[in-house]
């Protein structure tokens, strides 16, 4: 398709031009160098400008009800993916809903019962036998441009691997992360993958909760929201001077659903479906039904025409943007470490106690400092008393 476009536009423009307006410089070239191939040179730049490249976005621990509170707003990221492509906000990630095995099935397209990781600690994991998204598009053709940008460390030193991008950054703030985003899209026009992961909504969760009714765990997910809505304006750019870009919007988790500060690695539906968008392409617009977090890498590695294993080694994702009435994923059958249930429900509790008592421990302290000052204010205020008889001081 991509030699079709290209073909097309240099007869195109071969019959609109004048011989004479472009037989100089090709003639000068000609005479300097016996392997010039205008045509070829030609072919090559078109073709570059119509290849198709993704950028994909990934928000750590994003509700889907707050997603839509945040897509309600003018401006939004959300809603601009969901009014021009596929969306849905009932996208699974698998039955542990938990960071290290959520990012791992979206990045490699298959399921935790395969890669092995069943919680953050990682252990015993099968990700060397895995490759990720990355890894298979260098793979396919070293010659493809690639960049990762996150802040939650495991993604860029285990899911993905060191080294495995062409640009892979880590930072320790979101602001960070964003501002690379923007300095990439913008002067990086070799580009092919983006892959940029944001962490605040996670983190605002944690500390605050994960509810709609948690403004600083909303606001969080709006901030995404408008970083994802920049990223776009950037990209739109690029693709109206004729860049095929396809974009893919999602989330690792939800949360609140068995703990306020948790996602734990339980059957809640709100810790384990999150949002999912597709933007470009041949996407096919409207609401999505029965998306999985493995469908991320299948989706991409499709638009970018690299060739999936087949057989047993065929991933567990599909391409539902472009083919919504494809059959259904197969279910994993993994669970998390028993450690993993229980530290998801210890450590929001945990928390909860100790700001518990360091109120209580600041109410007393303050309370006795108050009554030490009213009570030395007192003594001074009262007659003295001496224990000498008179004459004898």
């Amino acid at each position: 398709m991509r030699t079709f476009c290209a073909t097309l536009v240099v007869i195109l423009l071969l019959l609109s031009g004048s011989p004479t307006s472009i037989a100089s410089p090709v003639e000068d070239l000609a005479q300097n160098s016996s392997t010039f191939d205008p045509l070829d040179d030609l072919l090559q730049t078109v073709g570059n400008a119509t290849a198709p490249r993704v950028m994909v976005i990934g928000i750590d621990g994003v509700r889907s009800d707050v997603a839509q509170i945040s897509a309600s707003r003018d401006e939004s990221g959300f809603s601009r993916m969901a009014s021009e492509g596929a969306w849905t906000y009932n996208s699974n990630v698998g039955p542990i809903s938990i960071s290290g095995p959520s990012w791992s099935s979206m990045l490699t397209g298959v399921w935790c019962d395969r890669h092995g990781v069943m919680g953050n600690g990682f252990d015993n994991h099968k990700l060397d036998q895995h490759l990720d998204l990355i890894d298979r598009v260098e793979r396919h053709d070293t010659s493809l441009k690639t960049a990762s940008l996150v802040y939650w460390e495991p993604i860029s030193d285990l899911i993905i691997g060191p080294g495995i991008a062409d640009l892979q950054e880590r930072y320790k703030e979101d602001a960070q992360v964003h501002e690379r985003a923007i300095e990439i899209l913008r002067e990086d026009l070799d580009l092919d993958l983006l892959f940029v992961a944001y962490d605040d909504p996670d983190y605002a969760g944690h500390v605050h909760g994960f509810s709609p009714d948690v403004p600083e765990y909303v606001d969080a997910v709006m901030l995404a929201d408008d970083r994802f809505a920049e990223l776009l304006d950037i990209l739109d750019e690029r693709i109206f001077r004729g860049e095929d870009w396809l974009v893919i919007g999602t989330s690792d988790h939800g949360g609140g659903g068995s703990t306020l500060r948790g996602h734990s690695a339980s059957s809640s539906i709100v810790d384990r479906t999150t949002f999912m968008m597709v933007r470009g392409g041949e996407t096919v617009t409207g609401e999505i039904y029965g998306s999985v977090v493995v469908d991320v890498a299948v989706t991409a590695l499709t638009h970018l025409e690299v060739p999936l294993p087949n057989g047993e080694d065929a991933l567990d994702g599909r391409a539902l943007a472009f083919q919504p009435d494809l059959e259904s994923a197969r279910v994993p059958n993994c669970s998390a470490p028993i450690f993993e249930v229980t530290f998801s429900y210890i450590v929001p509790i945990v928390q909860s106690t100790i700001v518990l008592i360091i109120a209580i421990a600041t109410f007393i302290f303050f309370k006795r400092r108050k009554s030490t000052i009213i009570g030395g204010e007192s003594i001074k205020r009262g007659p003295s008393i001496s224990i000498y008889g008179p004459g004898e001081e």
